[in-house]
């Protein structure tokens, strides 16, 4: 009888951490370093965007009516452990950078970087890019949305290494399967890290992995199809859980963001999502998209990576002796890896696409070092270009990761100025309420009107032509944000009244005759109630 040998905590992570190749761990440090540097702003200070506020201190927001149903039930869980699922900027902000930290380790392991200063940037990159400060924007479910990416890579690394057993092969395909099902029930637009990577490891394969005979092509062949399996199958298997939850919770799904209509699409739909996947790769190299690219600086580095990308490619195609067969498989892939980076287009043709969804286009930029550094190593007659291609790809992406971490910084601030604009002029109307004549402490508070529009208050976020990462706004002068301004932050808690009782005072004709805020009149005490007039509305 074999005696049982088990291995202390310490012994088993010891142990575990020395199997780690020095780039892995290259890449992890250099995450949580950069990280620090782009959002220790967010995660030092209480900033927030337009759902933030409806979400403060606690909350989730919408989850399953979404489709996003994992992200309810991680909200139960942390309520379950902690109490409550809060917006802790420190807590959640530091967790979810660790989150993505395994993230780019990972990404490094998949694609089996060797270059350090490679494994550097790319940690780099996937924590600085701004669809993670788009994230950190929605601090409340920052956490999540990290775990989401989390799963998505690490779907992609399952399904993508090689298993020495069937049984291995079996529980790590299996595995895949499911986290592609949990990133897309976290956060749908994370399903195409998945597809990216795994599309790299393949075009990788076929150019630089040896397949040249019968063998090894049929082994290719079924690698790719293998991919495409563990894909679909973690889609089906999304929906499937998708069904079943709304059928148990009796949730209807929401049309917001199409999150009704995902995975319904018409060949008008599909063509023009497919069109706008090579418009928007494109327009990269000479416009913003999505926030992504915002100066020309950042659109002039993108042009280098373009330029650079064709002339590596070029040197494979023509420099490469024969393995025809091989360059179509390349040329093919790369064909497509525009509409990966942007299959949000193909997954919700009816959906506004910003900032948040964009975080598969990272990968351009983790594709064009992993390639530039591979292509000129394995082409002997390209070891001079290779020499200067290798300064321009370090030196263009540190610029860019630098860039990035100002960039981050920025919105960061743009976020403050916006709330000490809305603190400053929400703490002005509640000192115009408390001051209309008859004011007295118990009653209540009417406000009606979709939002202020106020000349006096146009100063937005000061800085918003520059810093403009999707999911915030330069004002918050909407009428909920206005309830969550006087109520949770500025402390002004009369009773508001009930939909009911707003609706039937925005009926009432001395109400709709009211003048606007912040125009003489619009606070008005009838019978006993304060109205606060924020604009004229249709009741329609």
């Amino acid at each position: 009888m074999k005696s049982l040998s088990l291995k202390s905590p310490d012994t088993y992570i010891i142990n575990w951490y020395r199997k780690l190749s020095s780039p892995v761990k290259t890449a992890f440090y250099s995450a949580v370093i950069l990280g620090l540097f782009a959002h220790l702003y967010q995660f030092t200070n209480k900033l927030y965007n337009y759902d933030e506020l409806a979400n403060t201190p606690g909350g989730i927001g919408l989850s399953t009516e979404q489709g996003r149903w994992l992200l309810n039930w991680m909200g139960r869980f942390m309520r379950s452990v902690f109490g409550g699922s809060y917006s802790l900027p420190f807590f959640n902000g530091i967790f979810a950078l660790l989150f993505l930290a395994l993230s780019a380790a990972l990404v490094v392991s998949t694609l089996k970087i060797k270059n350090q200063l490679t494994a550097v940037l790319v940690g780099g990159l996937l924590v600085v890019f701004p669809a993670v400060v788009s994230m950190y924007f929605f601090m409340f479910l920052a956490l999540y949305y990290a775990v989401g990416i989390f799963f998505s890579v690490l779907a992609a690394w399952l399904i993508a290494r090689p298993c020495r057993t069937i049984k291995g092969a079996v529980f790590s395909n299996a595995a895949g399967v499911v986290l592609i099902a949990c990133s897309l029930g976290t956060y749908q637009a994370y399903f195409p890290n998945t597809v990216c990577i795994l599309l790299m490891v393949a075009i990788l394969k076929a150019a630089f992995g040896g397949v040249t005979d019968k063998k090894q092509w049929k082994s290719f062949f079924l690698m790719v199809l293998r991919f495409l399996g563990m894909m679909a199958a973690g889609l089906i298997l999304y929906f499937i859980i998708n069904r079943v939850v709304l059928h148990v919770t009796g949730i209807s799904l929401i049309s917001y963001q199409g999150g009704d209509t995902m995975g319904k699409i018409t060949p008008e739909q599909l063509v023009e999502s497919i069109k706008r996947c090579y418009v928007s790769a494109f327009q990269l190299n000479f416009t913003d998209v999505m926030g992504l690219n915002y100066s020309r600086t950042v659109q002039r580095i993108i042009k280098a990576v373009y330029l650079l990308f064709g002339a590596g490619i070029g040197a494979y195609l023509f420099l490469k002796p024969r393995e025809y067969v091989n360059k179509i498989i390349v040329v093919c892939g790369f064909a497509v890896f525009p509409i990966a980076m942007f299959l949000i287009y193909v997954m919700a043709p009816t959906s506004y696409c910003y900032t948040l969804m964009a975080y598969p286009v990272v990968f351009l930029f983790v594709f064009f070092m992993v390639w530039s550094e591979e292509v000129y190593r394995h082409i002997r007659q390209a070891e001079l270009v290779g020499l200067v291609v290798s300064w321009i790809s370090a030196l263009s992406m540190a610029a860019l990761v630098v860039i990035y971490i100002w960039y981050a910084n920025g919105n960061y601030m743009a976020l403050e100025y916006t709330k000490y604009h809305d603190f400053a002029y929400y703490q002005t109307m509640i000192t115009q309420i408390k001051s209309v004549d008859g004011y007295n402490d118990d009653m209540p508070v009417i406000i009606v009107g979709e939002g202020v529009s106020d000349n006096t208050n146009s100063m937005g976020s000061l800085i918003g032509d520059t810093f403009i990462v999707g999911g915030k706004t330069d004002a918050n002068v909407a009428y909920n944000s206005v309830l969550y301004i006087l109520s949770d932050y500025l402390g002004f808690s009369p009773y508001y009244g009930t939909y009911e009782e707003i609706r039937s005072w925005m009926e009432r004709d001395e109400v709709k005759e009211m003048p606007s805020y912040p125009d003489e009149g619009s606070i008005q005490v009838i019978d006993g109630t304060i109205i606060v007039k924020l604009s004229d509305y249709s009741l329609e």
